[in-house]
């Protein structure tokens, strides 16, 4: 009995023991990619979407919004792709209010398309591709293409566009404005990351 209890807190230690070094891991592979890579010059930034609240965008897509639009400021050639569906608690979906952020700030309405259909990472990347290959006429693989979101979200951004497309994206951080909310982000996308790997794609 003694033996067996042993064994089972064995096996128990050493299952808490991977995925303490599994997290570890991952959440330095978050933390690394947080930085952004290989953004400069970009043909297109498509801008994943986030929450909006009744009032406008929340404080996430805000963040966003606010980082794509200084790069499309320093990249006068540059168009954006804003990407977000309308899930059930919001009034219009992210890509219209994206969209009409942006325009509102300055930017000028043809350098904007909207994707107003996607649910998850995948469809946001993969219905923006499209439009990309759309708006350009030719292979949308031609272009340079920057993934714009918040920072604790580029690693796994990436990592589906490069499982999904088989396309490395550029990458650009939008910082988060609120300190306080970090640590609890790159914790939870850290767990993500490990989901991603294991189950979504």
């Amino acid at each position: 009995m003694k033996r067996a209890i042993k064994v089972v807190l064995g096996i128990l230690a050493a299952v808490i023991l991977v995925g303490i070094v599994t997290f570890c891991i991952s959440e330095s592979l978050v933390i690394r990619a947080s930085k952004g890579q290989d953004y400069e010059d970009a043909d297109y930034i498509i801008v994943l979407g986030a929450k909006v609240d009744p009032w406008g965008p929340s404080r996430a897509l805000d963040d966003r919004l606010r980082a794509a639009y200084g790069y499309l400021e320093d990249h006068p050639d540059c168009r954006a792709v804003v990407t977000g569906g309308q899930g059930p608690d919001e009034h219009v979906s992210e890509g219209e209010c994206m969209r009409d952020w942006l325009i509102e700030k300055g930017v000028d309405p043809e350098r904007v398309i909207a994707e107003c259909e996607a649910d998850d990472t995948r469809e946001n990347l993969r219905f923006s591709c499209a439009l990309i290959e759309q708006d350009c006429g030719a292979d949308w693989r031609t272009q340079g293409i920057v993934i714009v979101s918040s920072e604790y979200h580029l690693c796994r951004a990436r990592y589906v566009g490069r499982h999904l497309l088989d396309y490395d994206f550029g990458t650009y951080p939008a910082p988060t404005s609120l300190p306080a909310y970090k640590l609890r982000y790159f914790i939870r996308e850290a767990l993500g990351m490990v989901y991603t790997r294991l189950f979504y794609i």
